[in-house]
């Protein structure tokens, strides 16, 4: 141990500044290996982003494709059922009462 402080002390001031350029460089490595983890991560997340994007893009066409669609079908199918003698929409009343089938002969009256 003194022969290894004895050899420290007595060396030349250049190693210890091989041994600080040395540590310099390792860290240097690190941070590089850092930046190229987070480059990474940074370039999935964008990705994954873009994708996201994409699918929100494609629901805001296929609303507003089906938005264009909607009035032309509606109106489509009000033709087609006026073609077909149909009322185009449903009124909401009750239909007619038919009227009764006589079912006494012809003739014979109960009530004056």
């Amino acid at each position: 141990m003194q022969g290894d402080t004895a050899v420290r002390e007595g060396a030349s001031p250049a190693v210890g500044l091989f041994q600080k350029a040395h540590g310099k460089m390792v860290m240097l490595q690190r941070l590089d290996a850092q930046l190229a983890s987070l480059l990474e991560q940074r370039r999935k997340i964008q990705d994954e982003l873009s994708s996201v994007q994409a699918q929100i893009n494609d629901e805001f066409d296929r609303v507003m494709r089906q938005a264009e669609e909607t009035p032309a079908r509606i109106l489509t199918e009000i033709a087609e059922s006026s073609r077909n003698g149909a009322p185009a929409r449903a009124t909401g009343r009750l239909p007619e009462p038919k009227p009764p089938k006589p079912d006494l002969p012809a003739g014979r009256r109960y009530f004056s």
